[in-house]
């Protein structure tokens, strides 16, 4: 068990650091003010457009997987005949595909939320 400090050490109520605010906040209240400073205002989607949404997420899913399925076959041909080069190559354009259909995604996923209900 530690020793007990004596009693001239104890803090007391009238004790106050130098460079703490009168009222402290909370770690929830400083994450709240930081949340409600830096967004915009909450906007409720209708069952319409979270289903748009939905679709849309879907047909880019299937894209996505379409052109992994179709890049890594080409990848695979490379690594094969041991084309070093082709495959940075590949893999590259398969990354920048990637984050193209992300784009056009979220590009459509957001005229959706865009407009009114």
């Amino acid at each position: 068990m530690a020793p007990a400090l004596p009693d001239s050490r104890l803090p007391t109520a009238d004790c106050k650091l130098s460079n703490m605010p009168d009222e402290l906040k909370s770690a929830l209240e400083l994450a709240l003010e930081k949340l409600g400073a830096s967004e915009e205002p909450v906007t409720r989607l209708s069952e319409d457009q979270k289903a748009e949404i939905a679709e849309i997420r879907s047909r880019y899913k299937a894209k996505l997987a379409e052109a992994e399925i179709g890049a890594k076959s080409r990848i695979r041909e490379a690594a094969m005949q041991g084309d070093a080069e082709k495959l940075r190559q590949l893999e590259t354009d398969l990354v920048e595909e990637r984050k193209r259909l992300n784009a056009q995604m979220e590009e459509a996923v957001e005229k959706v939320r865009s407009k009114e209900n």
